[in-house]
């Protein structure tokens, strides 16, 4: 039996001559799947078909049988305008349906909705605690940087200490080997005294070492003739608490450790030694000090070999467990441990309930291509189908994510269960995480005409803006390049082709345009300021007057478009089109969709039950 002749029939009289053949042992069921040609079923004339276990689908196959004597055939459950296209269109029609109108239609809370809005204030005063905690880690380090620089490099700046634009003083460098000498003096004696001279409570953690890595033979003669042996070695000596007190000057420390420096072939010099300090301020919400090692690292680079030395202290702070003996807690602390144990459990839930939306979708998504397949031979485009992927709930699932984890790890630091600085990491996770769960906002937003449309503006424009940026970033680059290459040796905002793209893109934006033009030296190089003065008056007016011209007016051309559309109306999409003719109030309440786990069942058993029908055809 073919799909042209599963035609609706109207109710006929009985007919003696119609020739119709019976056959009580079984009936035969027929569908045509648009796809497989016509699939025949079998099943016994008595008792039922298994009984309770009908899924919709069977029961609507049902409807297809052939003509039986005294009776007519019904209307068929595989074809357009049977049960089953009402049903998939009602579902299609409910699930394209905002928050709201889902309401109406089911009479149900959404949870997904009342979860993100509680998720914002709860994750955001998490997020406000937590970052009053990391500023005060983060200041104590800075602190604690500064205390060292003081008390370790020899004649230090306390310019140096800030950060300034353009940048107010030259290299820290040492010049001469007496400066050097003096310098190591000038270290150690320090760091022999620290522990009754510093006003803050530092102790020494280990020996003092002195590295030295040079090449493994060099030497320059008067008349430029050199020998040089370019691989690289690598000599320590240390120096214990003990000798402190037998320590002269680092000259004489380094003769009686047989060390001889090689000026000219040396490549880096490292200076190492730790101490331990205690902080009597609570940096966490537990009101206990707080301890910490020190891994300093003063490091000489000499790898320009320019006759000059440039040296910089690094530290590593490295948390410890104080050896206290008792714990102390706070209403305060307590409180902050069940936010923490609320915000996962929220966080877990809306992880859930989107998952379980998405899987809805994709089930959702199958159950109508096969269904258009079968009936219409439509095949779902790609936009088709993502319009079944739910965008806000993959980026609602990835800070759900995020925060769970941050979470976890601020707990684990907060009640000091792990040893070692992740503030880094957890500050990473909990940012993050509160960046997309304001962002997941604008999907609410969008239910109110006046906010679509901008939302609407920037997801319609978003592709042409994605093209245009493409255009655009080739000739960035190329500026990029040639700013770098040219321009790096005579003005310190291209020395590298990250801070050259920084500088750039400053320059797009306006700002400090006048030190960038004075900061070349006319007196230098003729050919290269000149060059300067073209490149930089070129690529202003091109990005500023052209691209982003264009730029903005690529969005306004969308932002005219849903202008438009929303006083004329959308055009419908085929999609569209086929689930608005679904008969189905959905303001009446009586809505009830199906579980995923019910639509995940009835696949499985819809492809396990068609797998066994090949395989019978095959042997037949």
């Amino acid at each position: 039996m073919n799909a042209s002749n599963l035609s609706q029939l109207r109710p006929q009289s009985r007919d003696k001559n119609t020739e119709s053949e019976v056959d009580t042992g079984h009936v035969t069921l027929a569908c045509d799947d648009g796809l497989s040609g016509v699939t025949e079923r079998t099943r016994n004339g008595s008792g039922s078909f298994k009984g309770a276990e009908e899924s919709d689908e069977e029961i609507v196959f049902r409807g297809g049988q052939t003509d039986l004597p005294g009776y007519e055939r019904l209307q068929s459950g595989c074809g357009p305008g049977s049960p089953e296209e009402e049903k998939i269109k009602r579902k299609l029609k409910f699930f394209f349906l905002n928050p709201v109108e889902k309401y109406y239609a089911t009479r149900k809370l959404p949870w997904k909705l009342c979860l993100q809005i509680l998720k914002v204030f709860l994750v955001t005063a998490q997020l406000w605690i937590f970052a009053e905690y990391r500023y005060a880690h983060v200041n104590y380090y800075t602190n604690q940087q500064v205390t060292l620089d003081h008390f370790f490099i020899r004649d230090w700046d306390m310019v140096r200490e800030v950060h300034a634009y353009p940048p107010s003083t030259g290299k820290l460098a040492v010049y001469r080997k007496g400066e050097f000498f003096n310098f190591m003096d000038y270290t150690v004696r320090s760091w022999a005294d620290i522990e009754t001279d510093a006003l803050g409570p530092f102790f020494r953690n280990s020996s003092l070492s002195f590295c030295v890595q040079h090449y493994k033979a060099g030497n320059i003669t008067r008349d430029l003739k050199f020998t040089m042996d370019s691989r690289l070695v690598e000599r320590c000596i240390h120096l214990e608490e003990d000798q402190l007190k037998t320590f002269n000057s680092s000259r004489e420390w380094m003769l009686q450790n047989n060390l001889t420096m090689p000026w000219h072939a040396v490549e880096k010099l490292n200076l190492n030694f730790s101490l331990t300090s205690v902080t009597l301020r609570p940096l966490g919400p537990v009101p206990q000090p707080d301890c910490f090692q020190f891994k300093i690292n003063i490091r000489f680079d000499n790898k320009d070999h320019d006759g000059q030395i440039p040296l910089h202290l690094d530290m590593e702070p490295v948390r410890l467990h104080c050896p206290t003996q008792t714990e102390l807690t706070s209403p305060y602390s307590q409180f902050i441990v069940v936010l923490n144990l609320v915000v996962i459990i929220l966080c877990l839930s809306s992880l859930l309930l989107c998952l379980r939306a998405l899987l809805r979708a994709q089930l959702l998504k199958h159950e109508a291509g096969v269904f258009l397949a079968r009936n219409y031979n439509w095949t779902l485009t790609l936009s088709e189908r993502m319009e079944f992927l739910n965008l806000w709930y993959v980026m609602i699932c990835t800070n759900d994510c995020l925060i769970i984890m941050g979470s976890i790890i601020k707990g684990l630091i907060e009640t000091r269960s792990i040893v070692g600085d992740m503030w880094d990491i957890c500050s990473l996770m909990l940012g993050t995480g509160n960046l997309l769960v304001w962002f997941g906002i604008l999907r609410y937003l969008g239910f109110f005409k006046t906010y679509n449309v901008l939302i609407l503006t920037m997801k319609g424009a978003a592709p042409n803006m994605f093209r245009f940026l493409i255009c655009a970033f080739f000739l960035y680059v190329g500026f990029a390049f040639a700013g770098w290459v040219i321009l790096g040796p005579y003005h310190f905002k291209f020395e590298t082709l990250m801070s050259t793209s920084e500088c750039l893109f400053s320059l797009i934006n306006g700002d400090d345009m006048f030190a960038t033009f004075s900061s070349i030296p006319m007196e230098k190089t003729m050919s290269v300021w000149v060059y300067s003065r073209v490149y930089l008056y070129t690529f202003i007016c091109l990005f500023i007057y052209v691209v982003l011209s264009l730029f903005i007016s690529i969005i306004m051309d969308t932002y005219e478009i849903i202008k438009n559309c929303y006083n004329n109306g959308f055009p419908p999409s085929r999609l569209e089109k086929f689930y608005s003719s679904s008969q189905f109030d959905f303001s009446s309440g009586l809505y009830s969709g199906e579980g995923a786990l019910v639509r995940l069942w009835r696949i499985i058993r819809h492809s396990w039950s068609h797998w066994r029908r090949t395989e019978y055809q095959q042997i037949d």
